[in-house]
Formats: C-alpha cells, sequence, structure tokens
C-alpha cells in the first residue's frame, strides 16, 4: 500500500524519518506507526483530524495481521484434532464397529451381530435375513423392546437350521411403533482391518463393508 504525500527524502526527513524506507514502494504495518508518530510530533495542533488517513490505515494492518494470526491459530487447531482423530481410529484396529447399513458378510462361522437404534417401545419386532438375490433365509421373532439400542444376532442358519455358505446377505428389522407396523433402519458390526487419512478425512476400513469415514462409527462393540 502507498502512502500519498510522502514521495521524497526531503519530505521525510522533515518529519525525522530515516531513509531507509526509501527503496520500499509499500510499507508495512511498523513503517505506519513510525510514520504515525513523526506526524503526530510535527502536526498542526489546530487541524488533529488530519492524521484520519493514518489512523484508518493502520487500523486496516491491525484488523489484517489478526485475522491472518486467527486463521494460523484454526489451522493450527483443525491439525491437532485431525491428529486426535486419527490415534482414536488407530485404537479400533482389531475392534468390531457398528455402521449404518443392511447388508452383512457371513463368514460360515461366526455370528453375525446387527444394531437398532429404536425410537420407541416397539412390539413383535422380526428380522428377516435374504439372500443377495432376494430369497427369504431365515426370520428371526425378536419380542418387544424399548426406546435405544438393541442388539442380536444371527447365527447364520436357515429356516432348517442348516448353515448357509458364506457370503453377503441382507437384514431387515421391522416391529409395531405406536400401533403401526415400521421398518427400522440396521447397523451391523464389522472388524476394522485398517485406517487410512485422506485429505484430512479419517478412514476406516471396515471388513466387507470397504471405507468408512469416522463419524459413520456409530457404537463399538465387542
Amino acid at each position: 500500500m502507498s502512502i500519498d504525500g510522502v514521495n521524497s527524502n526531503s519530505a521525510l526527513s522533515q518529519l525525522g524519518i530515516s531513509n531507509k524506507t526509501e527503496s520500499k514502494k509499500e510499507l508495512g504495518q511498523e513503517d505506519f506507526l513510525e510514520l504515525l508518530i513523526a506526524q503526530i510530533k510535527n502536526q498542526d495542533p489546530l487541524q488533529p483530524q488530519a492524521n484520519g488517513e493514518f489512523l484508518s490505515q493502520l487500523a486496516q494492518f491491525s484488523s489484517a495481521d489478526g485475522i491472518s494470526k486467527m486463521q494460523a491459530s484454526l489451522d493450527n487447531l483443525s491439525t491437532a484434532l485431525q491428529s486426535n482423530q486419527a490415534l482414536q481410529a488407530s485404537a479400533l484396529v482389531g475392534r468390531k464397529v457398528y455402521v449404518p447399513g443392511e447388508t452383512a458378510v457371513f463368514d460360515g462361522n461366526d455370528n453375525v451381530k446387527v444394531g437398532v437404534d429404536l425410537p420407541g417401545s416397539v412390539n413383535n419386532m422380526q428380522a428377516h435375513v435374504y439372500s443377495n438375490s432376494g430369497e427369504l433365509i431365515q426370520s428371526l421373532s425378536l419380542g418387544t423392546h424399548p426406546e435405544g439400542m438393541f442388539e442380536f444376532n444371527w447365527d447364520g442358519t436357515n429356516k432348517n437350521g442348516e448353515k448357509v455358505a458364506a457370503g453377503n446377505y441382507n437384514i431387515k428389522v421391522e416391529g409395531v411403533l405406536g400401533g403401526e407396523g415400521q421398518s427400522f433402519g440396521t447397523m451391523i458390526a464389522a472388524n476394522v482391518n485398517s485406517v487410512s487419512l485422506n485429505q484430512g478425512d479419517v478412514k476406516l476400513n471396515v471388513a466387507g463393508i470397504g471405507s468408512v469415514s469416522l463419524s459413520e462409527v456409530k457404537q463399538v462393540t465387542a
């Protein structure tokens, strides 16, 4: 930013300012302070308003400097939060987490854990397990449960009590809420295999599901 009315070495000398600024075409905040102090010393006491422009420019510099420092602080805070998230996520490796979805991976042996966040007391809850082709594999009667998180297991058997083949299966839950039949969104428990940091976004690589954001994790389970 240039200063009108201060264009020569002689003018600066009259104000008592060193000519160290003579090679500068733009002045910084410290230069403005020096000019302001010098002009105050040499101002006309009958025209005290003459320094208004200097004060306005100085205020602009102070505001810009404050914004720059605030931005730097926010950047540091953002970096710290990302590092903290990465540390939290790394502690989940090897554990199971609930993520929204209805597609479960059955490995042929272990039970499939399913969670449902109930908005109220639900009667006659049932879970239905379907193959990828839409065939009904199994139906589970879950009874009545109050508002809140409800968890149940599917042991991988069909209606005949036989173990089904390993693969992907869709699980849907329904029940009666407030006298009306409704469907409820499910969460599938799956193992966290690894963690990655992509452009500041912490991602969990979940077995059978893929990459999910840390914010998508609803609960950590045993």
